[in-house]
């Protein structure tokens, strides 16, 4: 039974009432509205046996491909869902339902950081409300509950700029159901965007008065944002927020003196500095990670590209995302995909703009916020589109950014303006109104006109695309047109009580059917993106999992795998906890993934980067028991793999020559000379026998004869036997001879420590990016512990500030009780 929609009902309710009792003007009947759009636009999955992520990707993959009669996806363009956010999720669900905290990834890549991966959100509060419901069950929750959040938020602050109900609603939805956050809804993109409002809610109070309610609702705010996992999108929003007070304090200047404007910046920035430690639990360890992440290391060599999805048909899609084609159902005849689509929250967006353009310079009111939205819309165009001057400047500042992805910023600017347009015609000023709904219907005329349509058929689907549009502009004259009739006289007076009543209803219901297709524009857009699948097809099952997971189980030591081509691309088999050594993951562990690339050909700059050389003996290195591959195919050395599993589905070899995840080589090489370093690693024939260092401290020249001397062939060998075996934490016990090196198949990072006996030991870096120590002669037990210091200092700083804001919190209100007994 999926009984999504009334968990989602009872949070959200929750969360209604919490904001209410602190004084957010959120009436119920607008709640019990947003929460019935949600409800109808996820009926089936959070009612029903489905899911609306496609998952049925996968299908397209061995082992899934080789059962599936009719293998096809409904939506490829969101493919990185299935192989990457899904996976992440599950990883960080698991590992929190085990009270444990998620920081390391042990399924793909060998293993990096999983909670410094931000795209994981294993800090997002979305994912924590969703812990008790399934996998599936709680992307659907997530998905309802940002859009609940961007839905309130964006009318609460429509209400804070004083816009009427109907505006607000208007241009709440607008944005609520904008490309943007339906097209990125199951990505952290959207657990960060859906803040944005909110955002911009706290930065109205603040400039209204400020109150320590008022900041500690703003930083929180900003701080479960950065939590939603996507640095990005934060300096995107970042950004807009610097415009909007800069735009405050120098043009509408609501302050009387400047020392009053100076005390609500620092505010501000004070706003930012308690929310980066509030949320420094995942800032330090991203800030660890990003530098020695994939991403960073491959933009050191080729920089973001500007101007992608800037040209001539991407800006047509700005205004109509059909315009060529209804993607991702259909084959498009023009620039139609998930990045170039995701800048639309309706026509009416394009009429507000012109109409507050228009209403500015007849009424000479140049300070409002209004007139604001109208100037900073070519701002964010101009970067989107990579204009000359102002996209060189952005992009130089947020270099690191995908700043395709600004499109969020003119979704909400759209909505704005649609909220303003709409409040406009309810205040009387019908002529800016119609002159904006005009502009709007000839901007659509005008792509009609320019559009190069080299068949029929292609303006066919034009005039398909723009006709919800269109039909938008006509029911947006209904309220000019009934507002206008006469409405006077006995009957009506009887009836309404006077013509302003009568006048009001007149203009109230055609809003109300302007509010319907405003919502039947975007949901014609949206509903096609994310795809209602049975949730049957999330991640089944195959024999051949099944046969893996049990030879595994069976050997009863860790162990890791790999598979040829496109079979389990990475991530995939983290849903069923098997460790990979291959990494789909811009954050991935760039030094990793170049001894991979340097030591057995790994195509790191492939999307899809697939494994190709099993003859490889860094294979044995990294700990992999089993290799897997598509039905008949054959591995050439029949010594060193052996064919345990033969299905339809694919078939299973074990690596006679695997080395274990802790193991004593042979003999040390060490190299200080860089080249001959990357050299001697990529030519490493035999790792069981030799550990390349570029380092050694030693204790005594007792431990520097023993580890670089050569050892006679009949020396005795250290043994090693592995007590504890989990993600984060290993023990040992070694029984050495003499002073013996002993490496590992975990990649270096920070937060790895080692002690013996009890001491803490640093750790060393063998074969360019692993783990490895030194251990006495004797026994010696080994504890190997990942447990990073970023983590626990922001950790210990986001405890110790939440504590001192609960402490000035109730001395806050402690001094506001007597106040108030005196009042009465």
């Amino acid at each position: 039974m999926n009984l999504t929609w009334l968990y989602v009902l009872a949070v959200y309710a929750l969360a209604v009432l919490v904001t209410r009792r602190f004084g957010a003007k959120l009436p119920w009947r607008v709640a019990a509205l947003f929460y019935a759009l949600v409800l109808m636009f996820f009926f089936k999955p959070m009612t029903q046996a489905f899911v609306n992520i496609p998952v049925d990707f996968v299908h397209l993959l061995p082992p899934w491909a080789f059962l599936t009669r009719h293998p096809h996806s409904y939506n490829g363009e969101l493919n990185d869902l299935a192989l990457q956010i899904v996976p992440w999720a599950h990883q960080v669900r698991e590992s929190w339902r085990s009270l444990d905290v998620p920081l390391w990834n042990a399924r793909s890549g060998s293993g990096y950081p999983l909670l410094a991966n931000g795209q994981s959100s294993a800090l997002s509060i979305l994912r924590l409300i969703a812990l008790p419901l399934t996998l599936g069950q709680s992307f659907t929750c997530e998905a309802a509950l940002k859009i609940l959040m961007a839905l309130s938020f964006t009318y609460l602050y429509c209400r804070k700029r004083e816009w009427t109900e109907l505006a607000s609603l208007a241009g709440a939805i607008a944005f609520g159901f904008s490309t943007f956050l339906i097209v990125w809804l199951h990505f952290p993109i959207v657990s960060t965007a859906c803040f944005f409002p909110g955002v911009m809610l706290a930065l109205e109070l603040l400039k209204e008065r400020i109150t320590y309610a008022r900041f500690t609702f703003a930083a929180i705010l900003w701080a479960l944002m950065i939590f939603g996992g996507h640095p990005e999108t934060v300096a995107h929003v970042f950004f807009f927020a610097l415009l909007t007070v800069t735009w405050i304090v120098f043009v509408e200047r609501p302050f009387a003196t400047w020392p009053e404007a100076s005390r609500f910046v620092i505010a501000l920035c004070a706003v930012l500095v308690v929310a980066a430690i509030l949320a420094s639990p995942f800032l330090a360890p991203f800030a660890e990670a990003i530098k020695r992440s994939k991403r960073f290391q491959e933009l050191q060599v080729q920089p973001n590209v500007m101007g992608i999805y800037s040209d001539w048909s991407s800006r047509i899609i700005l205004i109509e995302p059909h315009f060529f084609g209804e993607v991702p159902i259909e084959k498009p005849w023009g620039a139609a995909h998930a990045e170039s689509i995701t800048a639309f929250a309706g026509i009416l967006g394009v009429a507000g703009w012109f109409a507050m353009l228009v209403n500015a310079i007849i009424k000479r009111r140049f300070r409002t916020r209004e007139f604001f939205f109208v100037v900073v819309t070519p701002i964010i165009v101009g970067i989107v589109l990579a204009w000359p001057v102002i996209g060189a400047l952005f992009h130089a500042v947020f270099k690191l950014a995908a700043n395709a992805r600004l499109r969020l910023l003119l979704c909400f600017v759209s909505a704005m303006l649609t909220a303003s347009l709409v409040d406009l015609v309810q205040r009387g000023s019908t002529r800016v109104y119609l002159i904006g709904i005009a502009f709007a219907a000839a901007v659509l005329m005008y792509l009609m006109h320019v559009a190069d349509f080299s068949a029929q058929w292609y303006a066919d689907i034009a005039t398909l695309a723009i006709l919800p549009s269109m039909i938008v502009l006509l029911v947006a004259l209904l309220p000019v047109i009934l507002s206008r009739t006469d409405g006077e006289g006995p009957v009506a007076q009887e009836r309404y009580g006077s013509f302003a009543a009568l006048r009001r209803l007149r203009m109230t219901i055609p809003l109300l059917l302007l509010i319907v297709a405003i919502i039947a524009e975007l949901w014609k857009v949206d509903l096609v993106w994310n795809p209602t699948l049975p949730d049957r097809l999330m991640y089944p099952e195959t024999p051949l999992i099944s046969a893996l997971k049990n030879e595994i189980a069976i050997g009863g030591q860790p162990c890791r795998m790999v598979a040829s081509g496109p079979t389990f691309f990475s991530n995939t088999p983290a849903v069923f906890g098997l460790d990979d050594i291959r990494a789909h993951d811009p954050m991935a562990n760039g030094r990793y993934l170049g001894m991979l690339r340097v030591a057995a050909g790994y195509d790191t700059s492939d999307y899809f980067a697939q494994w190709r050389n099993f003859k490889s003996r860094l294979l044995d290195y990294l700990n992999v028991c089993y290799v897997v591959t598509n039905p008949r195919a054959k591995l050439d050395d029949i010594q060193r793999y052996k064919l345990v599993y033969d299905g339809r589905d694919g078939r299973i070899f074990h690596n006679n020559d695997v080395l274990p995840r802790f193991f004593a080589p042979n003999s040390i090489s060490l190299i200080f000379h860089d080249a001959l370093f990357a050299q001697r690693v990529a030519h490493q024939e035999d790792f069981s026998d030799t550990a390349v260092l570029r380092r050694l401290p030693v204790e005594n020249d007792k431990e520097r004869s023993d580890l670089l001397a050569p050892r006679p062939p009949n020396a005795p060998r250290t043994t090693l036997r592995l007590t504890k075996a989990f993600d984060t934490e290993y023990e040992l016990i070694a029984d050495a001879p003499r002073y013996t090196l002993i490496v590992s198949s975990i990649p270096f990072w920070p937060g790895w420590h080692i002690t013996r006996n009890g001491e803490p030991y640093e750790p060393l870096q063998p074969n360019a990016a692993f783990l490895g120590f030194v251990v006495r002669p004797g026994r010696t037990h080994v504890r190997i512990e990942y447990s990073p210091l970023s983590f626990k200092l922001g950790a210990a700083l986001s405890l110790l500030m939440l504590a001192t804001i609960v402490a000035l919190s109730r001395e806050s209100l402690r001094r506001r009780v007597p106040i108030a007994r005196r009042l009465e």
